[in-house]
C-alpha cells in the first residue's frame, strides 16, 4: 500500500481506499443482510483496481505490461474464486474493485501529451465521476428504499454449496 501511495498520492489514496470500502461494505450490508460482515475486503480490492489502472495508464512505458496485467488480472480472479468459499464476501470485493476502478481512472494523475490526450482523460474523469456517483446513489437507494431481503441469487455469487451444509 505505501508504493500505491508513493504512485498517486496521500489524498487519492485516501478517497480511493475510503470509497472503495465504503461502497464494497454498502454492497455486502445490501445482498448479505442478515450476515454481520466487517473488514477491508472492499477497499484492497480498490487498492487492487487502482494497480491495474496504473497498468493500463503507464502500457507504453513498461518493458511486459501483458505480464504485469495477466499478473493482477490474476490475482483479481484468485480473489473472486476465494470469495466462493463460506465467510468470504465476493459482494464487498466485486464492488469495492468496481468502485476503485473507477475513482482511479477520475482521480490518478495522467501523462496527457497534446490537446487531444488532454480532452480524451476531461471526458474519461467525468465519465468515471458520474458513473461513480450514480451506483453509489443506486446502492443508498437500494439500502434504504427498495431492500433486498431474499435473493437466492445473490447467495450463490457470495458461496458455492459445494455440499448441503457447506454455507451454513
Amino acid at each position: 500500500m505505501r508504493d500505491v501511495e508513493k504512485l498517486t498520492g496521500t489524498l487519492r489514496l485516501i478517497i480511493l481506499y475510503l470509497g472503495s470500502g465504503v461502497a464494497g461494505n454498502l454492497a455486502s450490508a445490501i445482498f448479505v443482510p442478515y450476515r454481520a460482515d466487517v473488514g477491508p475486503a472492499g477497499a484492497n480490492s480498490g487498492l487492487l483496481a487502482c494497480l491495474i489502472v496504473e497498468i493500463l495508464n503507464m502500457w507504453p512505458m513498461l518493458q511486459h505490461p501483458y505480464y504485469a496485467l495477466f499478473k493482477h488480472l490474476l490475482i483479481a480472479v484468485l480473489l473472486f474464486i476465494i470469495g466462493l468459499l463460506p465467510w468470504f464476501d465476493n459482494f464487498s470485493s466485486f464492488f469495492g474493485f468496481i468502485f476503485g476502478f473507477l475513482l482511479s481512472y477520475a482521480i490518478l494523475p495522467y501523462i496527457s501529451v497534446g490537446e487531444y490526450e488532454r480532452q480524451k482523460k476531461i471526458f474519461l474523469i467525468w465519465v468515471c465521476l458520474i458513473t461513480t456517483v450514480f451506483l453509489f446513489l443506486l446502492l443508498v437507494i437500494f439500502f434504504y428504499i427498495i431492500p433486498v431481503y431474499d435473493c437466492e441469487i445473490c447467495g450463490y455469487f457470495n458461496c458455492l454449496p459445494l455440499t448441503r451444509d457447506f454455507c451454513s
